[in-house]
């Protein structure tokens, strides 16, 4: 049982597209929507929507074609008049499943439960996030910069020219584990793991020398989260 769950996660990493961690570079023109450069599924957790039940703090539901942003954490949805919409109540959302998939809303993002046992769940939160753009102006000279200023014109033999500012902006796609315990997602850490599973924390300590562990790496983390299950 517990070799399928591995094959799973492995199943699921693949469908992320990058694995665990990735960076790369979106070329784009100054004032473009960076997202449209993106994948479908880079920029949200599941290439397509996906009829799903929303579960609310307040013990309502919805249910609809729904799908999960990488980038802002929110869940969109499509209306009965085929428009996309994101969810204007997002606060209250408890969880939301689809395709078989769970999806704990958290204060760190939508944590999907991969993993699961009686005692604790590991799960991750999908996630892309921009990063310092390099700005290449007409003359191909590059800097770094967060606040993209530079001249869009200049002057040469009496004629006003037009520069065209291209921009390079490095992107990261994580996934990135935590723990869910007691109905909490708990970030994935030594003593966290420890305090889910008590009664096996010599083997834990014990795995941990042996076998130095990435608590930022959902790959180094869901082996050990395995051995621990194993472990008697």
């Amino acid at each position: 049982m517990i070799a399928m769950k591995r094959i799973l996660v492995a199943l699921l990493l693949l469908t992320g597209c990058y694995g665990a961690f990735a960076q790369d570079v979106i070329k784009h023109q100054r004032g473009e929507d960076l997202q449209q450069y993106l994948l479908d599924s880079v920029k949200f957790v599941s290439k397509d929507y996906t009829s799903g039940f929303v579960k609310f703090r307040d013990g309502s539901h919805a249910m609809g074609p729904v799908n999960i942003s990488t980038i802002e954490q929110r869940i969109y949805f499509i209306n009965p008049e085929g428009e996309i919409q994101v969810l204007a109540n997002e606060d209250q959302v408890s969880y939301v499943t689809f395709n078989k998939r769970t999806f704990i809303k958290s204060t760190y993002g939508y944590v999907e439960l991969l993993t699961t046992s009686d005692k604790a769940s590991l799960g991750a939160v999908r996630r892309v996030s921009f990063l310092e753009s390099e700005k290449k102006g007409a003359f191909g000279m590059v800097s770094q910069t967060t606040s993209i200023t530079t001249m869009n014109t200049y002057l040469e033999g009496g004629n006003m020219y037009t520069l065209s500012v291209n921009q390079n902006t490095p992107y990261k796609y994580k996934v990135i584990p935590y723990f869910y315990r007691n109905e909490k997602v708990l970030m994935s850490t030594r003593k966290n793991l420890i305090k889910c599973f008590p009664e096996k924390k010599a083997f834990i300590e014990g795995y941990l020398k042996e076998h130095p562990v990435d608590f930022e790496n959902f790959e180094e983390v869901s082996q050990l989260f395995d051995a621990v299950l194993k472990a008697e």
